[in-house]
């Protein structure tokens, strides 16, 4: 199944990179959901993670025919996304350093279960897009590593020192009730 979506995703990025509509059409579609909750958990905002996810799809226009040559288009989505929330991050910290916004985002979805959210958005980042790339963006280690710059026994070692926090934490919410 895996197979049959990753190359229907090849697929997409070679009508991409012709100009057809079609091709970007189908990867809006079929991966717009993971990308956003992942600009989501690095960013901590739906506001943020929208804007990420145009300015992501935006570069994807502006590629044309250089998509042709992506080879692990996955990948390379889920990358474009953390760069842009890095980009991003940089620009306001030269913006303005001294502002830090603890004030609560109104834009936060509920979670259906606010615990494991909570919980996830306690682990550190670079644990958490581990976790957000693997199970819900359906990457394999391998993908996982490729996007986010690493090798791929680190992103394995990420994924389990991730897991295991979400055990304890999980475990410590459940005596607290």
């Amino acid at each position: 199944m895996a197979f049959d979506a990753d190359e229907k995703l090849r697929e997409a990025f070679r009508l991409a990179a012709q100009g057809v509509r079609a091709g970007l059409e189908w990867i809006w579609a079929e991966c717009a959901r993971p990308l956003h909750n992942y600009a989501f958990a690095l960013t901590g905002s739906q506001a943020e993670a929208d804007d990420v996810l145009a300015e992501v799809i935006a570069a994807l226009i502006a590629k044309g025919p250089k998509l042709a040559r992506v080879r692990q288009p996955r990948a390379y989505l889920f990358a474009a996304v953390r760069n842009e929330v890095r980009y991003r991050a940089r620009r306001r910290a030269r913006r303005a350093p001294d502002c830090i916004a603890d004030a609560p985002n109104a834009s936060l979805p509920r979670a259906e279960d606010l615990a494991v959210h909570e919980a996830l958005m306690a682990l550190p980042v670079a644990q958490r897009e581990v976790v957000v790339l693997h199970i819900w963006g359906g990457l394999t280690f391998e993908e996982v590593a490729q996007a986010i710059g690493v090798s791929p026994n680190t992103a394995a070692s990420r994924y389990r020192y991730a897991l295991e926090k979400l055990r304890r934490l999980m475990a410590d919410e459940t005596n607290e009730r």
